[in-house]
C-alpha cells in the first residue's frame, strides 16, 4: 500500500458572540530580554591535583559558552598542600532568556615556559534560577533550600555539596579523564552563585 501526503486545510470562522459578553485576547507578543548580573564567587579549594614536582600553579577559568566571555581568576602560585585559597569573584552580565545556562569552571596549573594545563573541570546549571530572578525581579542565591527543593531532583547529575555552616556556599567535583580514558577526582571547588536583576 503506497503512502502518500495528505493537505488540508483549516478554515476559522468569525461567530457572532453578544456585545455583553468580553472577548479574551491572547498576548502573544515574546517578553523583552532581561539584563542580570551574575556574580560567581571562587573561595577555596581541597584536594586539588598536583603536578609531577607535587605542586600546582592554581587558577580558574569560568564561562557559560567558549564562544562567549571567558573569565580567569588570579594565580595561586606554589600550592603545595592542594588547598589554593582565591576569594575571587567573576561578574557576568547577560541577558535573559538565555540559550546556555550552564556554568563551567576549569582548573589550570600555570606554566611560563609551556602552554596551561587543565587539570580539571566540573558544572553547574543555573537556568532555572535565571528564570527566578526574572519574574519576582529580585537578586537570589544559589542555596541549600533552594538547591534540595528546585534543582537536585530536576538535574540528578549536578551534585553540589553545601557548607554546613554556610547555606550559601557549596563544593562542586572537578573531573578529568586520566590515561586510560576513565573519569577521575581532580579535586573540589568552593563557590558562592548571587544573581541580580539589573535595574
Amino acid at each position: 500500500m503506497s503512502q502518500g501526503v495528505v493537505k488540508c486545510w483549516l478554515e476559522i470562522n468569525k461567530t457572532n458572540v453578544p456585545a455583553e459578553e468580553e472577548v479574551r485576547i491572547w498576548e502573544i507578543t515574546p517578553k523583552p530580554p532581561i539584563d542580570m548580573e551574575i556574580r560567581i564567587c571562587v573561595l577555596n579549594c581541597k584536594n586539588i591535583w598536583m603536578d609531577a614536582e607535587g605542586t600546582c600553579d592554581t587558577y580558574f577559568r569560568g564561562f557559560f559558552d567558549t564562544n562567549e566571555e571567558i573569565q580567569e581568576t588570579d594565580t595561586h602560585f606554589r600550592c603545595t598542600d592542594g588547598k589554593p585559597d582565591f576569594e575571587y569573584r567573576l561578574v557576568y552580565k547577560v541577558k535573559f532568556p538565555k540559550k546556555l545556562t550552564k556554568f563551567t569552571l576549569q582548573g589550570y596549573d600555570r606554566d611560563f615556559f609551556k602552554s596551561n594545563e587543565m587539570f580539571g573541570e566540573g558544572t553547574f546549571e543555573l537556568g532555572d534560577i535565571m528564570e527566578d530572578v526574572a519574574l519576582i525581579k529580585n537578586p537570589l542565591s544559589m542555596n541549600k533550600k533552594y538547591y534540595t527543593d528546585v534543582l537536585k531532583k530536576k538535574y540528578p547529575q549536578m551534585k553540589l555539596e553545601f557548607d554546613s555552616e554556610d547555606p550559601n556556599k557549596f563544593w562542586i567535583q572537578l573531573w578529568a579523564k586520566n590515561k586510560k580514558g576513565k573519569l577521575e577526582k581532580r579535586g573540589m571547588v568552593a563557590m558562592k552563585v548571587d544573581i541580580y536583576p539589573s535595574d
